[in-house]
């Protein structure tokens, strides 16, 4: 599920940016629209992904700790 989400958004986020590149805004224009979403979505997603590995992580060490207790 979790998958399907992160590729809809994706998806979302990649027509946004085709749409803004085939607007009659001038280049630079685009780019610095561009280069400002990048680094929002990168402030916003990367903590979101990162801390999800660690609690992953974590469960799994404590699953494999509970399992080896005998």
């Amino acid at each position: 599920m979790r998958l399907w989400l992160v590729l809809a958004m994706i998806a979302v986020i990649g027509i946004a940016h085709i749409f803004l590149w085939r607007s009659d805004m001038p280049a630079h224009l685009k780019l610095t629209f561009t280069l400002l979403n990048v680094a929002g979505w990168t402030i916003v997603l990367a903590p979101i992904l990162l801390i999800d590995r660690w609690l992953e992580a974590i469960q799994r060490r404590n699953s494999d700790d509970h399992d080896n207790v005998t």
